[in-house]
């Protein structure tokens, strides 16, 4: 009776070593594929909210003697400033001060008169940049662009002359913004939403004499955030980008981890090594 040979052991087929690694490193991929655009989409969830400045081009003429013009720097229905024009000439003169009295021109001798220019918080909260002040009055400052309005600056409560004159005759001129159409400077502003959150902002108004016109205005989104003067367009300065391999813990030699995975190929390199 003839016995069936027995099989050399070496005809056994054993997947090899090469074929194992190249299924196993193909599901590492996908893996790592599909780990890593998840990682990716919760990194972008985490970025912080980017900073914008808004502002609101405007043409409010401030009538002389026409009370107060307020306007709402950041429109959420409350009204932050105002402005208000005030000219006064006593009723003993034969002239009207409007008649008489033009820059660099003399009143007639004897004939008193006040004048004036005033920026006026439309809330007890808000603030102005303060330039010091001149006969007994606050003063609002006129910033040039690009001047930092932030926490740091001299911000003072209440109304402030912007300009004004007073006196008989020639009288006396205070405060800064007597003439600025040329260079058009800018008012600082500090004041509060409907939530209560500090916010700075600034107001461009041009002014001859006691007329004004408010041309536009402009704040920070971001609560207490300093803004420039005459800036129009904001970006986010504080952001920072996150990099995915600083975000992931060192861990010692083991088998495929999540956060090798979501490394993508450079962590399933490193993982084999």
């Amino acid at each position: 009776m003839t016995l069936p040979l027995a099989q050399d052991a070496s005809e056994t087929k054993i997947p090899s070593q090469s074929a194992v690694s190249a299924g196993l490193e193909k599901k590492l991929a996908a893996y790592a594929l599909a780990a890593g655009s998840a990682g990716v989409a919760l990194l972008a969830c985490a970025q912080p909210s980017e900073a914008k400045v808004v502002f609101t081009k405007t043409d409010i003429v401030v009538p002389v003697n026409g009370g107060v013009v307020q306007f709402d720097i950041n429109n959420d229905g409350q009204a932050d400033f105002g402005l208000s024009a005030r000219g006064n000439t006593s009723t003993t003169c034969t002239f009207t001060h409007a008649q008489v009295k033009r820059p660099g021109e003399r009143l007639p001798l004897g004939c008193p008169f006040f004048d004036e220019l005033k920026v006026v918080p439309a809330q007890a909260a808000n603030e102005v940049w303060q330039a010091g002040t001149s006969y007994g009055n606050k003063c609002a400052n006129d910033l040039g662009r690009n001047l930092i309005i932030g926490p740091r600056r001299p911000f003072g409560t209440g109304a402030m002359v912007m300009y004004g004159d007073s006196g008989t005759s020639q009288g006396h001129q205070f405060c800064p913004w007597r003439n600025t159409v040329a260079h058009r400077p800018y008012l600082g502003v500090k004041f509060l939403d409907t939530d209560g959150a500090v916010h700075f902002g600034w107001v461009r108004v041009t002014v001859n004499f006691i007329h004004a016109t408010v041309i536009g205005y402009a704040y920070e989104t971001i609560p207490n955030k300093p803004i420039l003067a005459g800036e129009i367009k904001g970006a986010d300065d504080d952001a920072s980008l996150v990099n995915p391999s600083n975000s992931v813990a060192p861990k010692a030699p083991e088998p495929a981890s999540l956060g090798r995975l979501a490394q993508g190929a450079a962590g399933v390199s490193a993982w084999r090594q």
